[in-house]
This record gives structure tokens, C-alpha cells and sequence, in this order.
């Protein structure tokens, strides 16, 4: 008897813990002491449930507690800020598995013995749980990028949805009528399993915060269920809270993006303009380009240095409002988020942080990585609260916030985004925008922000560049006046143009420009045996003082390693070579970036075209370097058979012919000049 009341009561303890928890995580000053009372509570919620009388041996009991705690450990210690988003669905998926496989559990050992309210609790949980185990697994895959972000779409898809939806649901029914027709629970559970693929493949990843929020309310409700199958208080208390959680966090994420939940889920946003057919390559005579670049029609992306932006900050502005995106995130630049911050404040600045409902890959995802860095929650300032100061503000700092800061929201009728609520970061007399290069966001738009007359672009990564940008407002090194792009960064008018270089004008961007260098080897190096000829010059760029890496792609060349094999024949350091995920985040500090023959794996379009037969593979980040020399023995496509969007970028020019010969005519070009 004193068993079952100490369960009872810690049961009733462990529940209002978790309401209390849910009450103190709605504020940033209070999250902390929620998290720990859910802590607690789950703790007295599993203590009450090992010592329930109904357990008959706690050897597997003990097994999987150890295990899980091994694997939970791991994951909190292991787990960096910026994969939190897919942590949180992989916990969706493994709790929903959990569930179901409870249910399967009941349901094989009770069968028709369950009675009628707890075979359709059974259904209900096994439904949801297999549902929400998939989907959530769809979503990781999305998140960690292990298969492509963009919705997945194909003909008759949203009918095939609906068929197999109203199939389990039908099952469902018929399981309730005969508990004893265990082949229909089986196909509905496999239905479930299907279906969550489905219904996750068509959603982009700028709705990934709803997707996992919605997850979030199908796993509260399968535990709920699990509770009424187990007749487990706790459980039903916890889901149902869980569940109603997920629901109104949809509900508001939904509000922010002003979309309906069923837009969300079948809409496939974000595959709507992306896939814009690529320009037409043209051959201009080099009197043409210069003219081209001469006389520009078309607004101008004005590029900043970090010494630059720091002189707009330190010298123009009283007011700062930063607003923080993925790319904070993805760069894990927070801390140096908020070392800007406070040097700013020491300068009697004032310093706000604006946070979009959706900005990042969950909800609260910016309020979590800023809360890390210790920036004061009184700085954080939600859309609603902050909208109407941009207009007052000296110089608004937008990291990677794509989507959310996007006029086009408000202008453009026409646009996948036009209606949802965004930050008024156009109206501050000021904009530096930091990002890696002028690729769209989750959805898969142009900013028309960047091409706005006070907006500046800081290119790079966001912990480097906001790093070098604390600094330079340390020192003191900084300038006051922004420097404009060259005329050739038009983004209307007549076109891009190609612009074409000969060896001795190839060998004046090396002599005058480069003290960084870091040379790309791809087929056209391996198929005009040039590797000698690259060695060369890299040994001759060495002696001038420069600093030479080679960065090596997994899948340049004709076999794994290719390009490794062929510069180590030729005598380069192997200490010179660099893998790409070891390399790509110094492309934006390169003087000048050589791609010798190597097309997909530098094409832009893998990130910016979800239409292109490349998108989603991994590339080098080359037109983040300042300056960009290909050579190559003409404009025509590698392997994948599509035009290179870096070889129309205003920073890239082109040196065409053989790659050992033109190299070598480089390296004697470069020789004479020294």
C-alpha cells in the first residue's frame, strides 16, 4: 500500500513540475530554473515507475537505463549549439519509436483481451508514433544535410498523402470494430511509417522550426496515448502537455510566416524561384567587357572590409540593432556576436538584438545560441517589439538572416514569401550584412535588401569576419569610408560578362594582389598532365613571400584521391594539402582563389539552384575569395553537364587555353617580372 501511494504521489509531484517547467520557459530570466524542475520531475517520474509493484525483474530495466544514459551523456557533452535543431528531431524520432514499439508490444501480447477504448488508444498511439518516428528521421536527414533541404515534389503526391491518410485512418476504425484482425494493425502501423516520409519529403527546410515543433505535438500525443494503453498518469499528463505545446508553437510559427498549417504541408514552399534558368554565356571582346564594366546599369553590391565596417560602427552610429540568423549559427559565432556587442557598448553605444519567431532551424533557435554566449536576455527583443525602432537606428547588423529580413515579403506579390511578417531591417539608415556570398536562404530567393543603396555586404565567415571586425574596433584600424565594388558586381543592365585574362595580366592579379593563394586542382589539371606546372608556380609564389594551399574536393578528378596522387607525383608538399571541410572557411580570407579545370565542385548552383542536378552537394566555397582566376580551355560545362555560375561572377576572370601550357606561361611571365 505505501508502494502504490509513494508512486501516486510522486506521479501528481513529477506532473506539476512539468507544468511549472512549461510556465518558467515561456521567459528568457526564468528558462533555467524551468529546465531544472523539468529535470527534476522527469527524475521522480522515472524513480516512481521502477519501483511500481507491477515489475517483475530489472535486469533489462537496468541494461537499457544504462545504455541510454551512456548515449545521452554523449549527446549533451558531444552535441555542438548549431545541431541543436537536428538533435532535437532525432530525440522526436526516438521517443516516437519508443512508443510504438510499446503499442506493437500491447497489442501482440493482449490482442483481442484490450478492450475497445484500449484498442483504439493502442491505433491511436501506434499511428502517431510510426508517423512521427519517420517524419522526424526525414527532418534530421534534412537538417544534417544528408539528403538536399528542398522540398521533394512529384506528380499526384498530395492525393497519394490523402489515399494512404485515409487508409489508416480506416484501418483504424476497422481494428476498433476487430481487435482480433491483427493484419490490419500491422499494415496500419507500416502506413504510418510511409506516411511520415511522405508527409515530411515535400516540406523545404525554411519550414524545418514548424515541421519540429508539429513533431514535437504528434510525439506529446502518442505518449499520451501510451499512458491511457499503460495506464501511466505521468505519461498522459506529460503527453498531453507535450502535445498541446507542439500545437500552439506550430500555431505560432505558422503566424509568423502568415502561412496556414496545411501550406505548410503541402505547399513545398521554397521551390518556386529558385530554379530561374542561368544567364547565357557570352564571349565579349576584352574592349567589350571593359566597357561593360565601365557603364553599368543596375544597382551595385558594395563590398566591406571588416576595417570598414568597423569605421561605420565606431565613427557613424549611436544605435546598433543586430539581428541574428542561421548563419550565426552555422558559423557558431555567437560568442563573437557578443564580444561586438559589448565593445560596442563600451563605446556608449546602444545595442539591441532583434529575434524572428522562425530565424533559424527551431523555435527560440537564436534565443538559445545568444543565451550560451551570456548576452543579457534584456537585450533580446522579439519581431513585434522591435519592428517600429529600425527606422531610428544608426546601422543595423543582419547575420545571415536571409529570409526574414527580405522587402520582398512586403513588395512582391508574386513572391514564395510575400505576406509573412519581417524584420523592417531595410528602414535603418544603415545595413551590413554578413554573410558567406550572395546565395539565397532556406527559401530559395534573392534579398532584394542587398542590393538596397545603404546596405554593405561583409562576405565570410561570420566568427571570422565578426572576430577581425572586434578587433579593428579595438585597435582602432579602421576606415571611414566604404569602399563600392567594382562596376562589374551589376546585377542588371546588359549582363555579366565574361572577362578574359592573358598570361601577363594574370601574372599582375598574382604580383599585386596575392599574399594568400590557394590553387584548386580538378580534371582539367589531371587531362593536361599540368601538375608539374602547378608545383612550379606554387613554388615560385612562395618564393615572393605568399602563402600557397592546394584545396583538394572528394570527388575532383576521375577516382577517389585523384588529385592527391597527381600533386604528390609532382613533388607538393603533402603538408600543403588541404581536405575541403578543412579549407572552405578560408576562401573568403584568399587574395586569389586558381581553379585549374575544376567545374561542379566549385559551382555556386549546389547551394542557390534546388533545379540544378547538383544541388545539395557539398562544394569548395572559391567565390568567397576576393579575387578568382579559372583556368580551363574554354566556357564549356564539366561533368554534370551545366554552366558555372562563379565563371559570371564580377570577381572571376577566366584564363582559357591548356592547363600546363597556360600555366606555364604564367610561371615564365611571372619569372621575367620579378
Amino acid at each position: 500500500m505505501l508502494q502504490t501511494y509513494f508512486v501516486d504521489v510522486s506521479y501528481l509531484v513529477a506532473s506539476v513540475l512539468f507544468v511549472l517547467c512549461l510556465k518558467f520557459l515561456n521567459s528568457p530570466e526564468t528558462a533555467r530554473k524551468g529546465v531544472l524542475l523539468g529535470e527534476i520531475g522527469m527524475a521522480l517520474a522515472i524513480i516512481g515507475t521502477l519501483i511500481n509493484h507491477e515489475i517483475i525483474t530489472y535486469e533489462w530495466i537496468i541494461i537499457g537505463l544504462f545504455i541510454g544514459s551512456i548515449i545521452g551523456i554523449a549527446i549533451a557533452v558531444w552535441t555542438p549549439m548549431t545541431h541543436m535543431p537536428q538533435r532535437t528531431a532525432l530525440s522526436h524520432a526516438f521517443g516516437a519509436l519508443a512508443v510504438t514499439l510499446v503499442g506493437i508490444a500491447e497489442f501482440y501480447k493482449h490482442g483481442a483481451d484490450l478492450g475497445t477504448i484500449k484498442t483504439a488508444a493502442i491505433g491511436f498511439e501506434c499511428l502517431l508514433g510510426a508517423l512521427t518516428f519517420t517524419g522526424s528521421m526525414q527532418a534530421f536527414f534534412k537538417l544534417q544535410e544528408w539528403m538536399r533541404g528542398a522540398p521533394i515534389t512529384f506528380k499526384g503526391q498530395n492525393a497519394l498523402n490523402m489515399a494512404i491518410l485515409a487508409g489508416m485512418i480506416g484501418l483504424l476504425g476497422y481494428i476498433i470494430y476487430d481487435p482480433t484482425a491483427s493484419w490490419a494493425f500491422y499494415l496500419m502501423v507500416a502506413l504510418g511509417f510511409a506516411f511520415g516520409v511522405l508527409l515530411v519529403l515535400p516540406i523545404g527546410a525554411a519550414d524545418m522550426p514548424v515541421v519540429i515543433s508539429l513533431l514535437n505535438s504528434y510525439a506529446g500525443l502518442a505518449g499520451s496515448a501510451t499512458g491511457f494503453v499503460l495506464s501511466n498518469n505521468v505519461l498522459i499528463i506529460a503527453g498531453a502537455l507535450d502535445g498541446a505545446s507542439g500545437v500552439i508553437l506550430s500555431i505560432i510559427m505558422c503566424k509568423a510566416m502568415n502561412r496556414s498549417m496545411a501550406n505548410v504541408l503541402f505547399g513545398a514552399f521554397g521551390s518556386s524561384t529558385a530554379g530561374a534558368a542561368a544567364p547565357k554565356v557570352t564571349m565579349p571582346s576584352p574592349a567589350a567587357a571593359s566597357a561593360a564594366q565601365a557603364a553599368p546599369t543596375g544597382p551595385v553590391i558594395k563590398k566591406l572590409t571588416p576595417e570598414q565596417a568597423g569605421g561605420l560602427f565606431k565613427n557613424r552610429s549611436k544605435s546598433v540593432i543586430v539581428v541574428p540568423g542561421y548563419g550565426m549559427a552555422a558559423a557558431q559565432a555567437q560568442h563573437a556576436v557578443r564580444d561586438l556587442g559589448d565593445q560596442l557598448k563600451t563605446l556608449g553605444i546602444s545595442v539591441k538584438y532583434a529575434i524572428h519567431p522562425v530565424a533559424g532551424r527551431m523555435p527560440g533557435h537564436m534565443n538559445v545560441l545568444l543565451a550560451e554566449a551570456n548576452v543579457p536576455y534584456t537585450d533580446l527583443f522579439d519581431m513585434e517589439d522591435i519592428n517600429e525602432e529600425f527606422e531610428h537606428t544608426d546601422v543595423a547588423l543582419v547575420i545571415g538572416a536571409n529570409d526574414v529580413t527580405n522587402p520582398a515579403a512586403r513588395n512582391n506579390e508574386q513572391s514564395p514569401i510575400y505576406g509573412m511578417p519581417i524584420l523592417n531591417v531595410d528602414k535603418a539608415r544603415t545595413v551590413i550584412v554578413c554573410k558567406r556570398s550572395m546565395s539565397p536562404g532556406f527559401a530559395g530567393i534573392d534579398n532584394e535588401l542587398y542590393l538596397m543603396p545603404q546596405t554593405y555586404m561583409l562576405f565570410g565567415d561570420a566568427k571570422g569576419s565578426i572576430g577581425k571586425l572586434v578587433d579593428s574596433i579595438k585597435s582602432g584600424n579602421v576606415e571611414d569610408v566604404p569602399v563600392e565594388a567594382p562596376a562589374a558586381a551589376a546585377v542588371t543592365g546588359g549582363g555579366p560578362a565574361v572577362k578574359q585574362l592573358s598570361a601577363e595580366q594574370a601574372c599582375e592579379l598574382f604580383s599585386k594582389k596575392a599574399k594568400r593563394v590557394i590553387i584548386v586542382p580538378g580534371y582539367g589539371m589531371a587531362a593536361a598532365q599540368a601538375q608539374h606546372a602547378v608545383r612550379d608556380l606554387g613554388d615560385l609564389l612562395k618564393s615572393m613571400g605568399v602563402k600557397v594551399k592546394y584545396a583538394i574536393h572528394p570527388v575532383a578528378g576521375r577516382m577517389p584521391g585523384h588529385m592527391n596522387v597527381l600533386l604528390a607525383e609532382a613533388n607538393v608538399p603533402y603538408t600543403d594539402l588541404f581536405d575541403m571541410e578543412d579549407i572552405n572557411d578560408e576562401f573568403g580570407e584568399a587574395d586569389v582563389a586558381l581553379v585549374v579545370g575544376a567545374n561542379d565542385v566549385t559551382n555556386p548552383a549546389a547551394k542557390t539552384n534546388p533545379q540544378s542536378p547538383i544541388y545539395g552537394m557539398p562544394i569548395l566555397d572559391v567565390e568567397l575569395a576576393k579575387t578568382v582566376i579559372v583556368c580551363k580551355r574554354s566556357m564549356k560545362p564539366g561533368f554534370a553537364g551545366i554552366d558555372n555560375d562563379l565563371y559570371l561572377m564580377p570577381q572571376t576572370y577566366m584564363y582559357f587555353g591548356d592547363a600546363k601550357t597556360s600555366i606555364g606561361k604564367l610561371v615564365d611571365a611571372m619569372k621575367a617580372a620579378k
